[in-house]
């Protein structure tokens, strides 16, 4: 089976990761984090065999978090049963330790040019430029500035606004999509959100019950569930990640963040991820989409 070190901005680690998992549709994936690796755990799955035959992989994030990972480089060298996809997020520089651990171990490495790194104004514009959707340079700008400098919140969030535009029947000009992006300002859009965060699905339902049913509000609300559930997600891999956002949101999200496991986000990603692609191919209405979203956090 395939082996893979991926060492670099979150941006180049998720590409990365898509583009190494294989595509299977029966495809058994799990995935761990340095942090919290229970090593039994991990080692008794990567080496056991898929019931059905289905195949597996498995992803570490943040590996440079793990004690003594050249001993456990060592005994995943030799796993013959599952993909491995193993990243760590570089924070100011490439740790040239792990990538010579993993490179003699004969992983596949691959290492960001740290010249790149750093997200611009042009990498925005290619990945909107993917979906079909035309920036200049100031809108770039913008949209770099509320993702917060991160390109992958970048690349989730065109795909939350390539949804809003399949689900309007006129053409929309790129300013009025930015648009889309301040409904989390809304008052009630952020008691809902916080209420999503904290787990707390009674509140949200009860505000979502006094909004505006359209298909505008919807979409904004779909928006911003989407958008803090991943803000969870990249506080827990690395909280420089959201240096950006404002002290008293922050200290909320850190808040709401104890009321989640990191399998639990992982899930619930994948929950909303799914749900974004009902919308895209019509399976979906974005109000039912957006009750999904909201109950999900019950279901995990």
């Amino acid at each position: 089976m395939e082996k893979y070190f991926i060492t670099g901005s979150s941006y180049f680690i998720d590409k990365n990761i898509k583009l190494f998992t294989p595509k299977d549709d029966n495809l058994d994936l799990e995935i761990f984090f340095g942090d919290e690796l229970n090593k039994e755990d991990f080692l008794s799955y990567i080496n056991s065999v898929d019931l059905f035959g289905s195949p597996k992989a498995a992803i570490i994030r943040n590996a440079g978090r793990i004690k003594d990972i050249e001993h456990l480089a060592e005994i995943m060298s030799k796993c013959s049963e599952t993909t491995l996809i193993i990243t760590a997020p570089v924070k100011d520089k490439i740790d040239q330790s792990l990538v010579k651990i993993f490179k003699n171990k004969n992983f596949k490495v691959f290492v960001e040019e740290q010249k790149k790194a750093k997200a611009t104004i042009y990498d925005v514009i290619d990945i909107f430029k993917e979906k079909n959707i035309k920036l200049s340079q100031e809108q770039a700008e913008i949209m770099l500035s509320k993702c917060l400098n991160n390109l992958s919140m970048v690349l989730h969030e065109s795909e939350k606004l390539e949804t809003y535009i399949l689900g309007k029947k006129e053409k929309i000009s790129v300013s009025t999509l930015l648009d889309q992006l301040s409904g989390e300002k809304e008052e009630t859009i952020f008691a809902l959100t916080d209420a999503f965060g904290m787990r707390d699905i009674k509140t949200a339902l009860k505000v979502y019950s006094t909004m505006d049913n359209s298909y505008d509000s919807n979409f904004k609300i779909f928006f911003a569930l989407s958008k803090r559930i991943m803000q969870l997600y990249l506080l827990n891999i690395d909280e420089d990640y959201l240096k950006q956002v404002h002290p008293f949101q922050l200290s909320k999200i850190k808040e709401q963040q104890k009321k989640w496991k990191i399998k639990e986000i992982v899930k619930a990603i994948d929950i909303i991820s799914e749900l974004d692609k009902d919308i895209k191919i019509g399976l979906k209405s974005i109000d039912n989409a957006v009750l999904s979203a909201i109950t999900s956090a019950d279901k995990l």
